[in-house]
């Protein structure tokens, strides 16, 4: 087994504080420094008894925190689209999810937005798979074939900041992700998975590296096994699907970057580990 890749646990009441910086573009003062000085975060799904017990697939609740610190950053709750959408779309579901802080209770600052699409699964599950899955969603249950695979976007102030979307490489689904900075029109981040499989069957971890442009690992995304629990109370943890995953942002990485970096484990989180009867939350 590997080393925990977490140390801190978060503080019951520690919040992190806003940090002022100079001038703001608006002639006020900017808190866009938020996540400067974050090197890790942890993003961890609340675990639902009455998920775990009877299937039902609830909504989902997170709370992330500074790895380093334990000071909460944010509690996010995806926007309810009803039952039956959240139970027959799965992960591929869409959701509008404002992350909240201390001071922006509403999530007004920070928000994801998902919209449902077609998710492609790693080879353990089958090319063939892949392929009449997508057949299937696009005859039955309104996906339109020809709009973009699982995708995400970030906006800060209301601002769309980054869109991240899963690739099909030809490659029997290999996790494969590109993040562009919609500002610049420029990918500045590649989630490039080289095994095939993104399942958690020995108990372990699973990695995803990030790449920057020149293919070079800059941090890394990291699926941890119940969030560190152990037997019984880690399967209970993993079959109800309340995921842990941890990020080591690049040392480079801008506030927005850092936010488009947890917009991408939430979508890490929702294509391979929101599903049910699969073998991915390796249970």
């Amino acid at each position: 087994m590997s080393k925990p890749v977490i140390t801190i646990q978060p503080n019951e009441n520690g919040w992190k504080d806003y940090k002022m910086k100079g001038e703001g573009e608006d002639g006020g003062d900017s808190k866009s420094e938020y996540l400067d000085g974050v090197e890790q975060a942890v993003v961890q799904q609340d675990l639902s008894l009455v998920e775990f017990m009877t299937g039902y697939d609830v909504i989902n609740k997170y709370r992330i925190w500074d790895g380093k610190t334990g000071e909460t950053l944010f509690q996010a709750t995806e926007g309810d689209i009803g039952c039956c959408a959240r139970n027959c779309f799965q992960g591929e579901r869409e959701f509008e999810m404002p992350l909240r802080t201390k001071e922006d209770k509403d999530g007004d600052m920070h928000r994801l937005s998902k919209p449902r699409a077609i998710a492609l699964q790693p080879c353990c599950n089958t090319c063939c798979c892949n392929f009449w899955h997508r057949i299937f969603c696009c005859g039955c249950c309104g996906f339109d074939f020809s709009k973009p695979l699982a995708n995400l976007s970030t906006f800060f102030n209301d601002k769309k900041t980054h869109w991240i979307l899963q690739k099909d490489g030809g490659n029997c689904g290999r996790a494969n992700f590109v993040i562009t900075d919609e500002v610049n029109k420029k990918i500045i981040y590649e989630i490039k998975r080289p095994e095939l499989c993104v399942c958690a069957w020995d108990c372990g971890d699973v990695v995803y590296p990030i790449l920057d442009p020149e293919g070079q690992q800059v941090g890394s995304i990291t699926k941890y096994w119940a969030g560190g629990k152990k037997g019984c109370s880690g399967c209970c943890i993993e079959g109800a699907n309340a995921s842990t995953h941890v990020i080591d942002f690049p040392s480079t990485a801008s506030h927005t970057e850092k936010l488009a970096l947890i917009g991408q484990t939430l979508l890490i989180d929702y294509t391979y580990y929101q599903k049910k009867n699969n073998n991915n939350g390796g249970s």
